[in-house]
């Protein structure tokens, strides 16, 4: 125990989980129990994919130990002039889902350190980033700069997640069956059997 104290806990989580995925599965209830009551989120958008309002779809999935708690799939308001804008507008909106659930949390006794928001757009991590404002981000609504101000007061971490792991694909874009058993498998759903 010793030598794990040296550890970081991420390391311990990563090496427990491959352990668990490719090697162990018998101590898969003792990873799940480690990661137990650690809220991350997750957003997604396609970028102008309603053929007939140019609307972007939006995701957003937020996991508690693992497994899906919230979640949701719409078209936003507004017509979006770039994936990035479309992108963090629906960071903001998971942002403040998220505060909601934090406080819900706590109201129930789980007392939560910061959320972890993943996301597979650098561009808009970087806006998220960067509160200098500039030429090419006047045109987003004040409102939606609400997610700057979070990054900014380290209320919230946002974090770049690659495309092919961000479990919201499924929710914004039609995805194969194979893809649909990753996304439901990473945020803790059971896959459904199928045939007899």
């Amino acid at each position: 125990m010793d030598h794990m104290s040296k550890v970081p806990y991420a390391s311990a989580i990563g090496s427990l989980m491959y352990d668990m995925v490719c090697t162990r599965l018998d101590i898969a209830h003792a990873v799940g129990v480690v990661q137990v009551w650690k809220l991350q989120g997750y957003v997604d958008a396609d970028f102008a994919g309603d053929i007939d309002s140019r609307n972007s779809t939006t995701g957003l999935v937020f996991t508690l130990g693992g497994t899906a708690i919230s979640w949701t799939s719409n078209l936003q308001k507004i017509v979006t002039l770039s994936t990035t804008k479309a992108e963090y507008i629906i960071a903001t909106k998971a942002r403040k889902e998220m505060i909601w659930l934090h406080g819900f949390l706590y109201e129930l006794g789980k007392k939560q350190k910061m959320g972890i928001l993943h996301s597979d757009s650098q561009s808009a991590i970087f806006l998220a980033k960067n509160s200098a404002f500039h030429s090419k981000s006047k045109h987003i609504q004040t409102k939606y700069h609400f997610i700057c101000y979070l990054v900014e007061d380290k209320l919230v971490i946002l974090e770049k997640i690659c495309g092919s792991k961000n479990p919201t694909d499924m929710l914004t874009k039609g995805v194969t069956i194979e893809k649909l058993k990753l996304c439901a498998a990473s945020i803790g759903l059971l896959a459904l059997r199928t045939g007899g």
